[in-house]
């Protein structure tokens, strides 16, 4: 009815008229009356019949009766209800449509063993259809009644029933990536074994994948069927190196030190002898050691022994030099040479997970290496961060960005110094996707950042009051399931 009303609007009553057979049967007996009005012309006929269309239109239908229809009323709930103060922080979280603090808020909700008031299950599994991420917590705050809802409706009907071997099995391809990588966080072997059963059945590119998530917890266990794999494809072969590079017991690391051995020894006094015989055998070059240097100043000797270096444990050198961490790292800094394979250390040291060498390695270094971090505490890494942010802002901040807990306070000042001074580069949407990274008390110092220079000023206020609005939100999440 409405789209013929339209269409005569838009092409005029000179080509296209309305007819009673237009327009609904309750509006026949109208109709008939307007267009028998010869007193009319017909553009007033048009404008009546369209504005008695336009109020039946609004006035609503009559909802469809149907009798019989199975509904049984909805289980009791078995979890208290959220108080107030968490649906007013939930609101607030909705009505800024940020998908962090919405999860942070579902967390929240389910740790505390909590469900959400009735009216906001809808909300919620709605936003869940389009979040995958959040589907569980959604689901599991939505309590009974919320499983009982979703009944109702198809796109509610998450597939949450599925046990992690049955989502190994017969999920999607991001189900079962997802899968393996929670195992082989908590039970590596199981996880080897899972892929090992299906790998017959895998092709190239899950093939690909699923060797890059065994990188987690990768480990001597792991040997006996990487070593057994005989793959044709280069890149699932780069793979299976790659893993066996994370494991001193591969014969692959063994071989590299083998020949570490041959090339570095300790001369007099604190010098080293560093000499590398060439050409290398065919499978350390097989294994993804590169014997072309991309730098001019870098011999190719030097460049493959600081490959090999970074690819080594470096409580190695200890037994080889016959003596301790620090004396070690310092005879590799007082050689000419060696101190070129200063960054290769420290790539072994994370490679093989040697949070001592790593700590000594990056006491007095001025270049920022960010792969390290991780096995750093919390307070290690903003120290570390904070000694180094003058030269790698932007390094240090991408880094922190990845990170999925809070910052401190110091590293934060200093951070958000800096971007109060690029405010074009760092908008409110950076903000928005991190807030859950700022500490509260960064609220309190935010006037104190302000950039001396004039143009910045008025964007960095408007920031400012974002950031609070923000972190004002965080923080009523946390106080409402306190």
């Amino acid at each position: 009815m409405w789209n013929n009303i339209v269409n005569t609007a838009l092409l005029g009553i000179g080509k296209k008229t309305l007819s009673p057979a237009d327009l609904p049967a309750d509006l026949i007996p109208v109709a008939e009356s307007v267009l028998g009005d010869r007193s009319l012309d017909s553009e007033t006929q048009f404008l009546h019949l369209a504005a008695v269309a336009l109020n039946y239109r609004q006035s609503g239908v009559n909802a469809v009766q149907h009798g019989g229809v199975p509904l049984s009323p909805a289980p009791p709930e078995e979890k208290p209800f959220c108080n107030t103060a968490a649906i007013y922080a939930l609101q607030d979280a909705l009505d800024m449509d940020l998908l962090p603090l919405v999860t942070y808020w579902l967390e929240a909700c389910y740790h505390k063993e909590q469900i959400v008031v009735p009216e906001y299950i809808p909300v919620l599994l709605d936003t869940a259809v389009s979040q995958k991420r959040i589907r569980h917590l959604a689901m599991a705050v939505c309590g009974k009644r919320g499983q009982w809802l979703s009944a109702m409706n198809a796109e509610w009907q998450f597939p949450f029933a599925l046990s992690n071997e049955e989502r190994w099995q017969t999920g999607s391809a991001e189900d079962r990536r997802q899968v393996l990588l929670e195992i082989r966080q908590a039970y590596p072997g199981m996880a080897r074994e899972w892929l090992a059963q299906t790998w017959s059945q895998e092709n190239t590119s899950a093939r690909t994948e699923f060797l890059r998530i065994l990188r987690t917890n990768a480990g001597e266990e792991d040997l006996s069927w990487l070593e057994s794999l005989q793959e044709r494809n280069q890149k699932v072969k780069d793979e299976v190196w790659t893993l066996l590079r994370l494991i001193p017991e591969s014969f692959i690391v063994q071989a590299y030190w083998q020949l570490l051995q041959r090339s570095v020894s300790r001369g007099a006094g604190k010098a080293l002898h560093i000499s590398l015989q060439l050409p290398l055998d065919k499978t350390i070059v097989d294994s993804g050691i590169s014997t072309i240097s991309n730098q001019k100043n870098v011999s190719e000797e030097a460049h493959i022994l600081f490959q090999l270096i970074g690819n080594v444990p470096p409580s190695l050198w200890e037994s080889h030099f016959n003596a301790g961490k620090e004396e070690v790292i310092e005879l590799f800094r007082q050689d000419d040479l060696g101190k070129q394979f200063i960054p290769a250390l420290i790539i072994a040291a994370n490679r093989f997970k040697a949070v001592a060498w790593l700590r000594l390695l990056l006491q007095d270094t001025t270049t920022f290496y960010p792969e390290g971090m991780p096995l750093l505490t919390a307070a290690e890494q903003e120290t570390y961060a904070l000694s180094i942010f003058s030269s790698y802002p932007q390094d240090v901040i991408n880094y922190l960005s990845n990170r999925t807990d809070e910052w401190g306070l110091t590293i934060t000042g200093e951070v958000l110094k800096w971007m109060a001074r690029n405010p074009y580069q760092y908008t409110r949407n950076f903000f928005d996707k991190h807030v859950l990274q700022l500490p509260p008390a960064i609220a309190d110092e935010l006037d104190k950042l302000t950039p001396e220079e004039p143009a910045y000023q008025a964007t960095w206020r408007n920031t400012s009051e974002h950031i609070r609005k923000l972190v004002s939100c965080k923080v009523q999440i946390t106080n409402a399931f306190k």
